[in-house]
């Protein structure tokens, strides 16, 4: 025995992805500010040592003596402020002219602002030039860095920033999102609570479709569309279930009283010969609902048309024609039988089909016109067989009606030795074999269209 597993829940998950979604964000945007922030300051280190070292070189070209005590305490005025500044001064030959710091700077070698790493370990932005004007000091070199990088300190106060920034960012949207999800699918709840109270003997209630969401009018509509078939289905069930309990009650009945009668007082052996036929007739009749109830219920699950044969319909139809010729002689009805189809079938299915039609034919053709029409098309796609006779006018509201199970269009065509299932047979096969019936009847002239596909 499987235990059952985790109870799924769109909630959650939802909630999980906007949870998701947003520490993505937060952490592309703290990424994307950070990168920015370094990217500035950088800059402004790179600013502050280019400006320096352009002044000192300015300082320089303004000495006329070079680097002398005038020269050094004029450097140490400028570099008073600004005690995050380190210079160098060497000479051509790399003696050291001018220092304010006990690092020689001499990691420091590029012409431009740059990154380096000094030798006391610390990174920071430098720059080292050559003097090339003319002069006392021509060719020394201008070493300037800063002593120590306020970025790093602000960058690492910044990522802590953020850090917390975006946990606090994660938290926040996973309580609003829960709650925003959570307050979303109310009426997704509300619309189960409401489906919940739908039992079969209340299948007439319908889900509201005015003023709910546009998301849940669609689904809905479905539902309700689908509780309509639903109750169609569980109307036709409980009608076919009163009509099989009519059809089965009166030769059952007549089986019991035939026995009862017969057990009353002793009989001849005639008469109970006589009796026993009535039984087996009833019985018969009995077989055939059963039979063609079977039949009806294999081809509403959906069982398609099996052992299939390309025929002629002109074919099948003659068959029926000669097989019905006792019948047609003695009801007095012309057949015709007109065109022809090929087609992929049951041969024994449709000829059952024709047979119903033809029978139904003859038995509802009026006196004064006792004439009865089988046309066959060929169509694209499929094949058609439509029998018209000339009769009673079936009532709109009741034709579309007449290829239910058990139900007869007026008295007229009456229930004599007919069950009521031969209009319903004729649609089922033609549904087994991919197909449609219908029916028109207008001014006395009535049609029974049976299609096949190919």
């Amino acid at each position: 025995m499987s235990l059952p597993g985790p109870r799924r829940s769109i909630v959650v998950r939802l909630t999980l992805a906007l949870a998701a979604i947003a520490v993505l964000v937060f952490g592309a945007a703290g990424s994307a500010l950070y990168w920015t922030l370094e990217r500035e300051l950088m800059r402004v280190e790179f600013d502050e040592v280019q400006g320096k070292i352009e002044q000192v070189q300015q300082m320089l070209a303004d000495s006329p003596s070079g680097i002398d005590d005038a020269f050094r305490t004029r450097l140490d005025g400028v570099l008073a402020g600004h005690g995050n500044l380190l210079v160098a001064i060497r000479s051509r030959q790399g003696e050291l002219l001018f220092s304010n710091s006990d690092d020689p700077l001499r990691a420091v070698n590029a012409a431009t602002p740059s990154m380096f790493t000094l030798q006391n370990g610390s990174a920071t932005a430098g720059c080292k030039v050559e003097i090339r004007e003319p002069g006392p000091v021509q060719g020394a070199q201008v070493t300037v860095a800063l002593a120590h990088s306020m970025r790093g300190g602000v960058l690492r106060m910044y990522r802590g920033t953020v850090v917390w920034i975006c946990v606090a960012g994660f938290a926040a949207t996973l309580l609003l999102a829960a709650w925003a999800t959570r307050r979303g699918f109310r009426p997704v709840r509300k619309l189960a609570e409401q489906a919940a109270r739908i039992t079969p003997e209340s299948l007439s209630l319908r889900l509201p479709e005015a003023g709910e969401d546009q998301e849940l009018q669609a689904l809905a509509g479905s539902f309700n569309q689908a509780l309509d078939r639903l109750q169609q289905a569980y109307s036709r069930l409980e009608g076919f279930n009163a009509d099989v309990a009519h059809e089965l009650r009166t030769p059952l009945a007549t089986l019991i009283s035939g026995i009862e009668v017969t057990l009353a007082q002793p009989r001849g052996r005639d008469e109970l010969e006589q009796l026993h036929l009535s039984n087996l007739e009833v019985l018969e009749r009995m077989r055939s609902i059963v039979n063609d109830m079977l039949f009806l219920a294999r081809a509403d699950n959906g069982e398609q048309a099996a052992d299939r044969q390309e025929v002629s319909l002109a074919d099948e139809a003659g068959k029926v024609l000669e097989f019905y010729d006792g019948l047609i002689q003695q009801a007095g009805v012309q057949v015709l039988l007109e065109g022809d189809a090929r087609v992929r079938c049951n041969p024994g299915l449709v000829r059952r089909a024709v047979s119903n039609l033809l029978s139904n034919a003859i038995k509802y053709s009026a006196d004064a016109a006792r004439a009865v029409r089988i046309r066959i098309a060929d169509g694209e796609g499929n094949a058609s067989l439509t029998v018209s006779n000339r009769g009673p006018t079936i009532p709109p509201d009741t034709l579309p009606r007449i290829f239910d199970r058990f139900y007869r269009a007026e008295p007229s065509r009456g229930r004599s030795e007919s069950h009521g299932l031969g209009l319903a047979i004729v649609r089922a096969v033609a549904t087994m074999h991919g197909g449609s019936a219908l029916a028109r009847s207008e001014d006395g002239l009535t049609e029974v269209d049976f299609r096949l596909a190919k």
